[in-house]
Formats: structure tokens, sequence, C-alpha cells
């Protein structure tokens, strides 16, 4: 039994954006042999928040400040070749964090909202009713592409399609400063790890799920 392995975030030894870049980077790439990308991706990341917390016009840019090199020195081009992957895979894993959302509803008790002929609770049932939103005609294309590579990190795309649903106004940038707002994702996704386990739904493996959990926890 392969089990993913844990990644622990201590806000007392990284900063708040490093911790919340970490967690939409291993959203954007839960593959295993994506560590690559996952480290270019998180430096973007980095470095947009940098620039929007000393932006270039304000007083606290004129004083030195403690910055990694990576986060100061990406180009504009390489941080937009980042966002553009991003944006793709934060709309999928959305997409299936919303389908993700039905089976922990079902864990806990309450009937999910299904639609047309299709009422009993299945991929197949919850392909078709996101299949406008995916862009795709037939629901097989979100089972193979959307909701299978999501697999890895579905707990964490269900905790932040939750948040997003609650909260319409929060953007990805809140979930990379707010330290309130990625500590309850973290949180969330530990508690929903626990729900799929308990319900043991054949389509997700809990052992195979990316752990992510805070420090001292």
């Amino acid at each position: 039994m392969n089990r993913e392995p844990t990644h622990t975030y201590d806000f007392a030894k990284a900063e708040v954006f490093e911790v919340g870049a970490a967690i939409l980077t291993l959203l954007a790439y839960p593959e295993t042999d994506s560590e690559a990308r996952r480290r270019t991706l998180h430096a973007s990341l980095c470095a947009l928040a940098v620039r929007a917390i000393y932006p270039v016009e304000s007083e606290s840019a004129c004083r030195p400040q403690l910055i990694k090199p990576i986060y100061a020195f990406r180009t504009e081009r390489e941080i937009a070749k980042d966002l553009r992957t991003l944006r793709r895979r934060h709309r999928d894993r959305m997409i299936a964090g919303r389908m993700a959302v039905a089976f922990l509803q079902k864990a806990i008790g309450i009937t999910p909202a299904l639609s047309g002929r299709n009422s009993r609770l299945s991929i197949n049932a919850l392909s078709a009713l996101v299949s406008d939103e995916a862009g795709y005609t037939e629901p097989e294309n979100v089972e193979t592409r959307i909701w299978r590579p999501s697999l890895p990190i579905i707990h964490v795309a269900a905790a932040i399609q939750v948040l997003l649903q609650a909260n319409p106004s929060i953007h990805a940038g809140d979930l990379i400063t707010n330290r309130p707002l990625i500590e309850w994702v973290i949180r969330t996704a530990e508690e929903y790890e626990r729900l799929f386990a308990r319900s043991r739904y054949r389509g997700i493996d809990a052992d195979k799920l990316i752990k992510i959990r805070l420090a001292g926890n």
C-alpha cells in the first residue's frame, strides 16, 4: 500500500504567502513527477505576493527587505507562463471539487441534489451535471480529463470549493496571503480526508490523497 507523503506547513518557519502558494501549487500539480513544475509555479506565486505586499510606488519598497532572490528575480514572462497553467488547472480542480462535495454530503447523511434522470449518486451523474461548466459535451471526458487527474488532491479541491461557495468574494490572492483562510483550508482538507476514508467510496483511495497538515496539530 503506497501512501502519499505528508506536507507539513509551519508558519513559524515560512511566510504566510509561501504556505498559501504551496497549497495552490499542489492543487495545480498533484502528480508525483511534477516537483520541478511545482518549484517554478511556487516561485512565481511568491513573487506576485511579494510585489503585492511591497508595490513599487510604496514607501516600503524603498526600505531594505529580507526577500529570497528566487522571488525577486522571477521575470514577468515566467510568471505569466506559470499563471496560464494555474488558471486552467484551478478551474478543473474546482469542477472536481464540486463533484467531490456531493460524496462528502452523502458521507454525513445529506442527500446531494442531482437533476434529471441521473438521480443516483455516481461519477457519471456528477460528470453530466458539470459537463456544461467544464466545456465538454460528453460526460466521459469530465471523468477522464478533470476528475481522475484531480483525485490525489480532491480533498483540498473540495475544501476550497466549499470556501468559495460560502464566500464568493474570496479570490486566489486571498488563498495566498490570508493566514486564517489558509489554515481553514488545511484543516478542512484533513477533515475531508478522514471522511473519504470512512465512506470508502471506491473511486477515492484515502491512502493516495496528498496529506497536508499544520505544524503542531
